[in-house]
């Protein structure tokens, strides 16, 4: 339904590194989670890549206005 990205995030809050973020917006993947802090990053946000702009459909539109609802994003 749309696009998938292999991110490498380091946590804004401890600096902690992750090598292997999976940022699908029209699958639900919007956010990362700190496993050291547990801080909550907005992938969109960190990257700067447009959540609808990865949507190929309207359909996947939808779901990430959707997702984004539930995740209070």
């Amino acid at each position: 339904m749309g696009g998938r990205y292999i991110l490498e995030v380091t946590c804004p809050n401890c600096g902690a590194f992750d090598d292997d973020v999976y940022y699908a917006p029209t699958s639900g993947f919007l956010t990362w989670k700190c496993h050291k802090c547990e801080t909550i990053v907005d992938l969109e946000k960190y990257t700067g890549i447009d959540a609808f702009g990865t949507a190929r459909t309207t359909s996947g539109m939808q779901a990430i206005e959707e997702f984004k609802d539930e995740q209070n994003l």
